[in-house]
């Protein structure tokens, strides 16, 4: 027969056990979800929206952008940045309805005068930044940093 010392002990185990488990296992914690930061302008958001098309030219020498889709922007600002040999260079603009929005431009990393044109070596920091007007008065703007060759 088993003594009652003994039963006590037998049914007390199963629960030292769990917690002795509990005690000296790590916790486990689910990752909190990404929230991104939004700017404090309530007037400008920075988006994906902008129906642009940026690439290469494919002799990667020039920038080429389109855009897709123009309705209810009033306008588009642009700007290319990029420094060669330390010295900033760049070009920027306003694309409206008015001058044909949906046909490609080309941004040079140089400079053209009179159809000769003289590109630039030692390309660093280039980035093209696009901020477009909306009829509804919201500001939207889309950044690409670019990669250069030469």
């Amino acid at each position: 027969m088993i003594k009652p010392i003994t039963m006590i002990k037998i049914a007390c185990l199963p629960l030292i056990i769990l917690a002795l488990t509990i005690t000296f296992t790590k916790s486990a914690y689910a990752a909190k979800k990404f929230i991104p930061k939004t700017k404090t302008s309530s007037r400008t958001v920075t988006s994906s929206s902008i129906p642009v098309r940026v690439r290469y030219r494919p002799d990667k020498l020039a920038i080429l952008f389109s855009f897709s889709n123009f309705n209810g922007i009033e306008s588009v600002n642009y700007s290319f940045t990029y420094n060669t040999n330390g010295i900033p260079q760049g070009a920027g603009g306003t694309i409206r309805a008015s001058n044909n929005p949906t046909s490609e431009r080309e941004l040079l990393f140089g400079t053209c005068s009179t159809s000769v044109c003289t590109y630039h070596y030692n390309l660093s920091g280039a980035k093209l930044s696009f901020t477009a007007k909306y009829s509804n008065g919201k500001t939207i703007s889309k950044s690409y940093r670019i990669k250069t060759y030469r």
